[in-house]
């Protein structure tokens, strides 16, 4: 029987599956761990910020809005929102990759 080649095996098996001689040349071994980079951290650090004084926030949502617009209040809400939660689990998921990497 025939080892898969490496198109035939999900991306996702390669790592767990490659041994020194399958390697392609330029490609650095993982070693089962994964380091979590430097604005990964930042992003996950300004995403707790955003979201908490969003949360702070909350009851000045109704004045804002009658002052400059329900809509454009829960526009730019909806939006800084989304930009907090999205820095935020990009960290999450950068962190949970490498705590589950150091288990291999």
């Amino acid at each position: 029987m025939t080892r898969p080649t490496k198109a035939r095996v999900p991306k996702h098996a390669q790592s767990a599956a490659a041994t020194s001689k399958d390697e392609e040349p330029g490609q650095a071994s993982t070693g089962g761990s994964r380091s979590v980079s430097a604005w990964t951290m930042l992003g996950f650090i300004a995403g707790c910020a955003i979201l908490v004084v969003a949360a702070i926030n909350l009851p000045n949502l109704g004045r804002w809005g009658d002052e400059h617009g329900n809509v454009l209040v829960f526009l730019c809400f909806f939006l800084v929102m989304s930009i907090g939660g999205r820095w935020f689990w990009a960290g999450v998921d950068a962190l949970w990759g490498a705590i589950r990497g150091k288990g291999n």
